[in-house]
C-alpha cells in the first residue's frame, strides 16, 4: 500500500473528513505540531468526545502489539442531573485496543498518559457515563441525553520506543506553551521514564565495565597464565580499559556488587512505574468500586439515623412550574423499625385519595418502606406540596416541596411550515402532511388556540414571510415565561463555507419555497441565522422541531450542492441550542437522511412524533407529555421504523420538565 506523507494536501483532506465523523468539531487540539513534524511522530489525530455520545467511537488509529502511544485529553463533561456534577478526562474518558481488551482510563494525574499497546487493532475512545459493555457500548444510552461538554483529546502514535526522542519532542512543544498543563504532565510522566531508561543503561555499561576490569585483575593475579584478551566484550567506547592495577581487587567486586544492586533498584522502579500505569487503566472498576462505596455510606448513614423516617423525592422537583391541572409523586419513606403513618398535604389540605387507595398501612405490619407513586390534582397557582412520616416510636420527619400551575396552554406560540412544490428544488410528498398534522395536534387535540398559531404552507413558506413570522410576530409577541415551538418540515441543504463556526466548512441552510440551489446565501435561512432569530424571542422555553437533513443524499428532505455529501458536524445544533430554555429535536443526525413513508404518507419522524403525543410517549402515564418523553418514543421508534438509517438528535435542556403535550 502506497504510504501517504504526513502533512501531504491529500492527508490533510482525509484527516478533516476522519475528524468530522468521529465528532470532531471546531475544538483546539491539545498539542499543536507544526506542519514539519519530527520523525519519531507516526501518527496523530485530534479528536473531540462528546458527553451526549453514548458509547465508544472508533479512531481510525490502528495499533500493533508493542506501539508506543500517548494519549492527552482536556475539558470538562457536565454530567446529568442524576450526579449534578463536572468530570475530566481521568473520571471518565474510556479507551480500548481491538475487541478484546480491557477498558481503562489512560489519565496519569488528570490528563495524559503515555503507553505500550498489550494489544493489536484499532484504538476505540469514548465517555463512560454509569459503564460500558463489552463491546463498547452504554449500557444506558439515555443517561448521555442531558449532558453537555467535551473531552479534547490529541492521540500520538511514536515511530519507536525511544523515550529519550519522545521526551525531547513534549518537552519542546512544553516550553512553546508553558501554561497548558497537560504538556506539563505529558512531559513529566514520559521524563519519568526517559531518565529511567537512561540509568539502566548507564548502569549496564558501568556493570559491563566493571566486570572487564575484574577479569584482568583476576588474570593479572595469576602467574601461570599469560595475560589474554578478557571473554567480556566491551562496548566500543569502553574498549581502552587497562588493568586497573592501581584499585585493588576488592574494591573492583564492592562496586560491580554496589552496580548490579543499583541496576535491580531500577528494575523494581520500572516495575513501580508499570504497576501506576495497570491501575490507571482500569477506571471502571474503579468507578464501580466509588459507587458501591457511595451505597454503603448510604446505608450507613440510614441505620445511624433510625429515630427518624427517611423521606426521598423523586418527583416533582422543588420550583416546579407546570402547564397541567394534575401532577405525579414518585419517592419512597423509610424507618428501620416500621412506618406508623404517612402523610401529603397541599397548601395545608390532605390529600384525599380515591376509594381503595392511598397510604393506609395494616396496624399488624409495620413496613420498613412505602413506594408512592400517585397522581394529585393542584390549585391553581402556587401548591405547597408537604409529605409527613412518622414511624412507630413516634418520631416524624417532613419535606416540602413547592409546584406552581401556571395556565394551561394559553400562552403557547407555533410557527409551523410545511413545503412541498419547491418551483426551483425537487419537490417532496409528505411535508405540509406533516406540517397540518401537528398543526391539528396543537390546536385540536393539544388546546392551543388557534389565534396563537401561525401555518406557512407551500408559495406562503417564502424567505421573506418565514423572516417575518420567526423575527418579528414571535419576537412580539412571545413573552418570556411563555413558550415557543417551532416546527418546519421541508428540504435542507449545506453549502461550502470555510468560515463556518462548526468546523467542518459548511453551512447549513432551511430552504423555504422561493429557495434557489445556485444562491442559498441570498435566498435560504442559514443556521446563524436562525440562532440570531432565536436570540431576539425573550421567551426562556423554545422548541424548535426540524424534519428535514442536510447530507444532501438522495431520497430524503436534503438536496445536493455543488457535489457535496456531507460529514456533517451537528456542532450547528449544539450552537443554535446554546441559550436559555433551548431545546432543538432533529428528525435524524447531520449525516443522515429524512425519510418519506408512502405507506405512512408522512414523513417517518413526524408520524411518530405526533404518535407520541397523542399519549403512547406517556411513559409515566401522568397525561402530560414531556420532552424527553417524546424524544425517548421517536429515538426508539424512528430507527426501527428506517431500519436503523435514521436516528433523532435532541440538544439543549430547560430548567424543570418541559411540557409539548396534554393526552388528558
Amino acid at each position: 500500500m502506497k504510504k501517504m506523507h504526513f502533512f501531504s494536501p491529500m492527508f490533510f483532506l482525509s484527516f478533516f473528513i476522519a475528524l468530522i465523523s468521529f465528532g470532531c468539531v471546531a475544538t483546539p487540539p491539545v498539542v499543536k505540531i507544526s506542519e514539519s513534524p519530527p520523525s519519531i511522530i507516526k501518527e496523530y489525530k485530534h479528536l473531540a468526545i462528546y458527553g451526549t455520545r453514548p458509547g465508544m467511537v472508533n479512531t481510525g488509529i490502528n495499533l500493533n502489539e508493542g506501539d508506543v502511544y500517548t494519549i492527552l485529553a482536556e475539558g470538562t463533561i457536565n454530567l446529568s442531573e442524576r450526579y449534578s456534577r463536572k468530570v475530566g478526562p481521568s473520571q471518565r474518558l474510556m479507551a480500548k485496543i481491538g475487541k478484546n481488551s480491557y477498558f481503562g482510563a489512560f489519565a496519569m494525574g488528570a490528563r495524559v498518559g503515555t503507553r505500550v499497546s498489550n494489544f493489536s487493532g484499532n484504538l476505540y475512545l469514548g465517555m463512560s457515563e454509569s459503564g460500558l459493555n463489552k463491546d463498547g457500548s452504554a449500557r444506558f444510552p439515555r443517561r448521555y441525553e442531558d449532558n453537555s461538554g467535551f473531552f479534547r483529546v490529541d492521540v500520538i502514535v511514536w515511530s519507536k520506543e525511544d523515550y529519550i526522542a519522545i521526551a525531547d519532542f513534549l518537552k519542546e512543544m512544553k516550553d512553546a506553551d508553558p501554561e497548558n498543563q497537560t504538556l506539563v504532565d505529558a512531559f513529566a510522566e514520559v521524563r519519568r521514564i526517559r531518565d529511567l531508561s537512561v540509568a539502566q543503561a548507564k548502569a549496564s555499561k558501568e556493570i559491563e565495565k566493571t566486570k572487564i576490569a575484574l577479569e584482568k585483575l583476576q588474570l593479572a593475579s595469576s602467574p601461570e597464565k599469560p595475560l589474554q584478551t578478557p571473554k567480556s566484550q566491551a562496548p566500543p567506547e569502553i574498549t581502552e580499559v587497562k588493568a586497573p592495577e592501581k584499585e585493588p581487587m576488592t574494591q573492583v567486586e564492592s562496586k560491580l556488587a554496589a552496580l548490579e544492586n543499583t541496576l535491580a533498584d531500577l528494575e523494581n522502579l520500572k516495575k513501580q512505574l508499570e504497576d501506576e500505569k495497570k491501575k490507571s487503566q482500569f477506571l471502571s472498576k474503579a468507578l464501580e468500586e466509588k459507587e458501591k462505596k457511595e451505597k454503603d455510606l448510604l446505608a450507613k448513614l440510614k441505620e445511624e439515623s433510625k429515630a427518624v423516617p427517611v423521606i426521598m423525592i423523586a418527583s416533582p422537583k422543588d420550583k416546579l412550574k407546570v402547564e397541567s391541572e394534575t401532577i405525579r409523586l414518585t419517592g419512597v419513606a423509610e424507618d428501620q423499625k416500621g412506618l406508623a403513618k404517612v402523610e401529603i398535604f397541599i397548601n395545608d389540605r390532605p390529600v384525599i385519595k380515591e376509594k381503595g387507595r392511598g397510604f393506609r398501612i395494616v396496624e399488624q405490619e409495620k413496613p420498613k418502606r412505602l413506594d408512592f407513586n400517585e397522581t394529585i390534582r393542584l390549585e391553581k397557582g402556587l401548591n405547597r406540596i408537604k409529605f409527613h412520616v412518622r414511624n412507630t416510636d413516634g418520631f416524624s420527619a417532613e419535606k416540602l416541596v413547592t409546584v406552581y400551575s401556571v395556565e394551561k396552554r394559553s400562552h403557547i406560540w407555533a410557527v409551523i411550515v410545511g413545503i412541498d412544490d419547491y418551483p426551483n428544488i425537487r419537490p417532496l410528498k409528505y411535508a405540509v402532511n406533516d406540517a397540518e398534522l401537528f398543526h391539528n395536534y396543537l390546536t385540536d387535540h393539544s388546546n392551543v388556540p388557534k389565534e396563537n398559531v401561525t401555518l406557512l404552507l407551500n408559495k406562503h413558506a417564502t424567505l421573506n414571510k418565514l423572516r417575518s413570522a420567526l423575527g418579528t410576530h414571535l419576537k412580539n409577541k412571545a413573552g418570556k415565561d411563555d413558550m415557543v415551538i417551532i416546527y418546519f418540515a421541508g428540504h435542507g441543504a449545506t453549502e461550502r463555507d470555510m468560515m463556518s463556526p462548526d468546523g467542518d466548512g459548511l453551512e447549513k441552510y432551511l430552504l423555504p419555497y422561493d429557495a434557489d440551489p445556485k444562491d442559498l446565501y441570498a435566498s435560504s435561512l442559514p443556521m446563524r441565522e436562525i440562532s440570531h432569530i432565536f436570540n431576539r424571542i425573550r421567551s426562556e422555553r423554545l422548541v424548535f422541531i426540524a424534519d428535514s437533513c442536510y447530507s444532501g443524499a438522495s431520497g430524503g428532505r436534503t438536496i445536493g450542492i455543488g457535489g457535496i455529501r456531507a460529514n456533517i458536524s451537528e456542532a450547528f445544533m449544539d450552537r443554535i441550542a446554546g441559550g436559555k430554555g433551548r431545546v432543538i429535536i432533529s428528525a435524524s443526525g447531520a449525516n443522515e437522511v429524512s425519510a418519506e413513508n408512502d405507506d405512512l404518507k408522512h414523513g417517518v419522524f413526524t408520524y411518530y412524533l405526533v404518535e407520541g403525543l397523542k399519549g403512547k410517549a406517556d411513559f409515566d402515564q401522568d397525561g402530560l407529555i414531556s420532552v424527553d418523553e417524546v424524544y425517548r418514543f421517536v429515538s426508539e421508534n424512528v430507527p426501527k421504523a428506517t431500519g436503523q438509517e435514521q436516528h433523532p438528535i435532541k440538544k439543549g435542556t430547560v430548567e424543570g420538565r418541559l411540557i409539548l403535550g396534554v393526552t388528558k
